[in-house]
Parts: structure tokens; C-alpha cells; sequence
């Protein structure tokens, strides 16, 4: 899987101690939605996705960043030129960025087409394995839970989420 070191170096503090980048992403400079000075990067780690918006330029940089257990489903649509990803997502209460104006599914668009199909077989996977009986994530190296419902590092100990409130099960 492709890694790109400016995009990790870009988002490295804002990952948590123990996430671990597995793919990177940018949109197309030229093509049908990239963008020629300031394309957007998707990094999926092992935790979640972050989308880097790069604005003015590449002066100013906001991020968004999704848990998996909050993605209900990923799908692809492919172009003769570049692909899609849209990702649905519930629970996530933002005005802004991928899911602006209340959408509940966002659209990464201007990828690569090969890219772009690495990106949501990653992201389908790590839905899937959430899916499929996983309801918490807990790291060996700090001993710390992360929420699936959103994503925050707690104290092994603990039984809900500080930052949301949900139950945590281990």
C-alpha cells in the first residue's frame, strides 16, 4: 500500500501514540475534480480516516478525521479519467468539510483510478472487521481503548467513553 512521507509528515500531529498511517492518498492535479495547486490528501490509518484540505495555496491546511466504527458503507465509482470515493457516514454532526450541508454521504473525488480502488477496499475492510464483532480497539504499547463510536483514546479501566459516552466493551 502507498505511503506518501509529505502526507504523513503533514498530519503527524494530529495522530494519536499509537496510529499507525496504512495508506495515503491525493487527488489528481489535472482531470475531472482534482486540483492544481492545493489537492486534497486522504490518509486512512489503522484507527480511522483523515481528509487534509489544503487551502490557500497550500498555506492553510484543515483536517477531518472519521472513525470507521462512525462509516456505515464505501463505494467506488470509476471514471474514464479518475475515480470516486464516497463515504456514508452516521452520527457525524459537522457543517463542514466532507459531509458540509448536513450530507450524510461525502465524496472524495480526482483520485487515481488504481488509488482510488485501494482507498475503499482499505476502508471497506477495516468497516468490515469493526462489523464483524469488534467493539473496541485496544492498543498493546499504551494499554488504552479507543471508542469505536468516535474514535477517542481512553484509560483501559475505563467502561465509557469520555468524549461521547458510550458504553465501552471489552
Amino acid at each position: 500500500m502507498a505511503v506518501n512521507p509529505k502526507d504523513v509528515e503533514a498530519v503527524n500531529k494530529i495522530l494519536w501514540p499509537d496510529e499507525k498511517v496504512e495508506i495515503t492518498v491525493r487527488q489528481r492535479h489535472v482531470g475531472p475534480g482534482g486540483s492544481i495547486t492545493t489537492p486534497t490528501s486522504v490518509i486512512a490509518t489503522d484507527k480511522r480516516v483523515i481528509i487534509l484540505n489544503r487551502a490557500s495555496f497550500g498555506i492553510r491546511q484543515d483536517y477531518e478525521a472519521i472513525p470507521y466504527s462512525q462509516i456505515a458503507s464505501v463505494r467506488l465509482e470509476h471514471g474514464v479519467i479518475s475515480s470516486s470515493v464516497y463515504v456514508r457516514v452516521m452520527g457525524y454532526d459537522v457543517d463542514k468539510g466532507l459531509l458540509k450541508n448536513g450530507r450524510q454521504e461525502g465524496e472524495i473525488d480526482g483520485l487515481n483510478n488504481k488509488d482510488a480502488q485501494e482507498l475503499a477496499d482499505y476502508i471497506n475492510r477495516k468497516v468490515g472487521d469493526l462489523q464483524s464483532g469488534a467493539n473496541v480497539q485496544q492498543s498493546a504499547d499504551t494499554g488504552s481503548v479507543y471508542c469505536t463510536k468516535c474514535g477517542s483514546p481512553n484509560p483501559a479501566s475505563a467502561k465509557f467513553c469520555a468524549h461521547c459516552g458510550a458504553k465501552l466493551q471489552i
